[in-house]
């Protein structure tokens, strides 16, 4: 799974990026220049301490690493993990990721 590590990646996608919402997780995104997506996991301090940012973040690299990439364009995805997402359940955080996607390629589809 390509991931985004530069800052300029993350600034761009802060900038210039479109962004969707819910109790666990802020998703934004924006198109690259590669065929593929790229992917960025944000856990801030307000999670907790590092065991409860970790584990959030290896929720997510596994719920990516499970789906395939299937958005058809190349996409900067950076996923921003708010509070209740260190509590919630991994079936939770799947959910939560698969309706932001799925709201994400429906947005791709209605763009010109």
């Amino acid at each position: 799974m390509p991931t985004l590590r530069s800052r300029e990646d993350f600034a761009r996608i802060g900038e210039h990026g479109h962004s969707r919402a819910d109790r666990l997780m802020v998703v934004r995104f924006v198109p690259n220049d590669c065929d593929h997506d790229r992917y960025g996991i944000s856990t801030g301090r307000r999670l907790g301490g590092a065991v409860r940012r970790n584990r959030v973040r290896r929720r997510l690299r596994e719920v990516l690493r499970r789906r395939p990439n299937d958005t058809g364009h190349g996409w900067d995805i950076l996923l921003v993990a708010r509070a209740p997402a260190a509590d919630a359940s991994f079936d939770e955080i799947r959910a939560s990721l698969e309706h932001h996607l799925c709201t994400i390629r429906s947005s791709m589809k209605a763009a010109p």
